[in-house]
């Protein structure tokens, strides 16, 4: 009897709710003078990077503490440009210059993120460009080993349900790894969002000073009336493992 050939996947998916956000966000100034607005961004950044660094104590080997509410913290270098404005007769008016920076800063914290972004959001000179949610590289290490055994099970199980049906025995010959993969189960409609990362993001009613995080020197002139915490909501995140699995049946005896 010919040997019976049978392919196919195994798959495996667990949801864990989101334990890090990554905020994305641009220091922005523009004025008359280049050199001007190149220095308050350059000094809002500073402040903020000594926030950050502040967040993300460091161990011997370089790494964020335990407890380190901040992982992770980049940023880009000094970004100028310039446009002139015109008037109603194209006739060139003044000039005006651009500066700007970016930074990424990991949270592990969602109640630091949190703060950090209720006093973010009244600054004019600063803006939150999203909130990327994922899992920690901890939580993903924890579920890659269970995500492929609970794979290949699924795998063989499926393979078993096709030979009894034709009353054969298989056992495996190929395993092709699928690799992994992690998607961000979005807020529900109607709820406010931060960029594409799906946390959603619900504003608390108390209205509170200039203090916090930043200091008294936080507050702008322009600073609108806004709670300094805010409630981040993370969304859960749906990790998939897949792998394909070459079977072929038991000679006969």
């Amino acid at each position: 009897m010919e040997p019976l050939i049978i392919n196919v996947n195994g798959e495996s998916s667990i949801t864990r709710l989101a334990d890090q956000g990554s905020l994305r966000l641009t220091v922005e100034c523009e004025g008359s003078d280049l050199e001007t607005v190149s220095k308050d961004v350059i000094s809002r950044s500073n402040k903020l990077s000594e926030l950050f660094k502040k967040l993300s104590p460091k161990s011997n080997d370089g790494t964020a503490t335990a407890d380190a509410a901040v992982t992770k913290f980049a940023s880009t270098f000094l970004r100028t440009r310039n446009y002139t404005i015109h008037d109603k007769d194209n006739k060139p008016l003044r000039k005006v210059y651009q500066a700007s920076m970016s930074l990424t800063i990991v949270f592990r914290d969602i109640t630091k993120l949190s703060e950090v972004v209720g006093q973010l959001v009244t600054y004019s000179n600063v803006e939150i460009s999203a909130i990327d949610w994922s899992l920690s590289e901890a939580t993903q290490k924890d579920l890659r080993a269970r995500m492929r055994k609970e794979a290949i099970h699924d795998a063989i199980a499926k393979a078993n349900d096709y030979a009894e049906e034709v009353g054969r025995e298989v056992y495996p010959v190929e395993i092709i790894d699928g690799g992994q993969n992690a998607v961000a189960q979005y807020a529900p409609p109607g709820r406010s969002l931060f960029g594409g990362g799906g946390g959603a993001v619900a504003m608390r009613s108390s209205v509170k000073g200039g203090g916090g995080l930043f200091g008294s020197s936080a507050a702008t002139s322009n600073r609108p009336e806004l709670s300094e915490t805010l409630d981040l909501s993370p969304p859960d995140i749906q990790v998939t493992s897949s792998v394909s699995v070459r079977f072929q049946s038991v000679p006969d005896k």
